[in-house]
């Protein structure tokens, strides 16, 4: 009732197909890798990252402020009339800037306790995990 044949060809489709997600995995990480390498980007699109960059330059300056210098007679005609309003400076209020900049730093610290986490993990041998763990490929190159 054993079929060798079947249990053969069995383990060699397992075989093929170990290789092949191994292909696609290899694949999908140089994939990633090109999709987050920001040099692809600048290579393959100059102009629209010159563009990126003058936008965000643009975005990043402030702009100036007017300051009014009245004179005195016109302060003190003002006074003298009741037409004269003295405001508080206003709160600074959260622009895009200072969101880009929260995002980025919160992106920042999280890559920085992760590098933290693998280094302890090296530093004290915990290194074998399932999600680093692969398989001896038999495969052809």
């Amino acid at each position: 009732m054993n079929d060798r044949p079947l249990d053969e060809s069995v383990q060699e489709r397992m075989q093929q197909l170990r290789c092949e997600i191994d292909a696609d995995v290899e694949e999908v990480t140089a994939s990633a890798r090109t999709t987050l390498d920001w040099k692809h980007y600048v290579n393959t699109y100059p102009w629209m990252c010159v563009g990126a960059a003058v936008a965000l330059g643009f975005l990043i300056v402030p702009r100036r402020s007017t300051v009014l210098r009245p004179n005195v007679a016109t302060l003190t005609e003002l006074a003298r009339t009741g037409h004269l309003i003295v405001k508080p400076a206003p709160t600074a209020t959260r622009g895009m800037l200072d969101a880009l900049l929260a995002t980025v730093a919160g992106i920042v610290i999280r890559k920085a306790t992760t590098y933290l986490g693998q280094s302890a993990g090296r530093v004290l041998g915990i290194t074998d995990h399932p999600w680093t763990r692969r398989h001896d490929s038999n495969c052809m190159p």
